[in-house]
Parts: structure tokens; C-alpha cells; sequence
């Protein structure tokens, strides 16, 4: 159930641009060369949750990023998970430089299927309280309490100075067949019967205050929840 990645996307971006650097001179003095044909920067995750049983009674599963990512800047991803099953994905692909075609391409997988949960008087609680605050650039955060929950943010970003800049992003989520129940725990005592219930709490109160840029944040408690953020930015210019 780890997601499993492909080469890093700043690595392709940055292998590109040095082969650029690196093609910019030649023998014999400095001889202009050709931009390259295309720079390319990819990413590929793949996650799969499939033909599992949990059975939860009077359980507690807390997941808090509480006071967390405040005057953030740049780059800056989280993910916090409590429970059993739960997949989450940050995903980034920038691609820049001056070439014929500027590619940035990012893709999701995530599937859930024929899982099985059972949760008996369970307490789920996922909170991103006074978090990411006076935050800029690049922020994507993933919290989740509970079973078989699916997060993910995905940004892709292409820009070129040559002839045509293309982002683009594919995701897929599936979750098919599961079973899910929740269901109270009875007590007896010398009052009479208790009851008590199964619980999911998610909050994200005073959070993300004051922040600019591409902010995606996903909060969930409880079983089988699918969440995604996704942004694409290409910019091109022709001279």
C-alpha cells in the first residue's frame, strides 16, 4: 500500500537545464547551439488499498497538524494520517527553460477496492487548527483519521521562453466494492444501558489566514473518504 514513485520531478527539470548549459559552447571557442527540442518534467504515483479487514472497538484515532506550516514559503507539503489504510500524495512537476516544447506532466493513481471495515464505538478525529497561516507559494497539506481514506494535491507548472509550454494532470480515483460499518458499543451497568457511537470529527478552523499563492488542503475523518486538490499552470512566450 506505499505509493510508489517515479524519479523526482526537480530532477528532471534540473537534468534538462544542465544539458542545456551543457550544449551551449563548443570546440574551438563559443558556438551557439540549437534550444533543445524539449524539457520535461514527470511524475507518477501509484497507490492501491485493496483486500483489507480492520475491526476497530473503542478505538481512538487522533491526526492533528495543529500550529503547523505558519509563514511558509516555497515549496512546503504535509501529510498526517492516523488510523488504518489511509493513502495520501503530494505531487509536484515543474518544468522551465528555452525550448521548442516545455512539458510538465503529473499523474495519480489511487484505488480502494473490496476492503472491509468494521468500527465499534471508534473516535476519528483529523483537525489542521491555526495552521498555515501567512503562508506563501506552494502549500498542500493531507490530514486524515479513520480507514481506507484517499488524499492528494498535484500541481504541475510548465514555462518556456521558446515556442509552447504544456502542463497537464491525470488523476484517478476509485474506491469499488468495500463494506463499511459503524455501529455503537452497549454497555450495561447500574444505571441502565450507555450507548456509545462511533465518532468523526474533522476541523480546520482558522487556518490558512493570510496566505497567497496555490494552497490546497484536504481534512476527513472517518472511512472511505476520497479527496484531491489539482492545479495546472503553463506559460509560453514566442519571440
Amino acid at each position: 500500500m506505499k505509493p510508489t514513485m517515479a524519479l523526482k520531478p526537480l530532477v528532471f527539470a534540473l537534468t534538462a537545464l544542465m544539458a542545456v548549459a551543457a550544449n551551449a559552447g563548443g570546440y574551438g571557442g563559443w558556438h551557439p547551439q540549437p534550444a533543445p527540442t524539449a524539457v520535461t518534467a514527470a511524475v507518477s504515483d501509484a497507490q492501491t488499498s485493496n483486500n483489507n479487514s480492520v475491526n476497530n472497538k473503542s478505538t481512538e484515532n487522533n491526526a492533528s497538524a495543529n500550529h503547523s506550516l505558519n509563514g511558509s514559503s516555497g515549496n512546503a507539503q504535509a501529510n498526517i494520517a492516523a488510523g488504518d489504510g489511509n493513502q495520501q500524495d503530494n505531487q509536484t512537476a515543474i518544468a522551465a527553460g528555452d525550448a521548442a516544447a516545455v512539458f510538465a506532466l503529473g499523474t495519480i493513481t489511487q484505488s480502494n477496492h473490496n476492503n472491509t471495515s468494521v468500527q465499534v464505538a471508534t473516535q476519528n478525529n483529523a483537525s489542521l487548527n491555526n495552521s498555515a497561516n501567512g503562508s506563501s507559494g506552494n502549500l498542500g497539506v493531507n490530514a486524515t483519521s479513520g480507514n481506507f481514506n484517499q488524499q492528494k494535491n498535484q500541481l504541475s507548472i510548465a514555462s518556456a521562453s521558446g515556442a509552447s509550454a504544456t502542463a497537464s494532470s491525470n488523476t484517478t480515483q476509485t474506491s469499488v466494492d468495500n463494506t463499511y460499518l459503524n455501529t455503537v458499543a452497549v454497555a450495561y451497568g447500574h444505571h441502565g444501558i450507555n450507548l456509545t457511537p462511533v465518532q468523526n470529527n474533522a476541523s480546520a478552523n482558522n487556518s490558512l489566514n493570510g496566505s497567497s499563492g496555490n494552497l490546497g488542503a484536504n481534512i476527513s475523518a472517518g472511512v472511505g473518504n476520497q479527496q484531491g486538490n489539482t492545479t495546472v499552470i503553463s506559460s509560453g512566450v514566442r519571440f
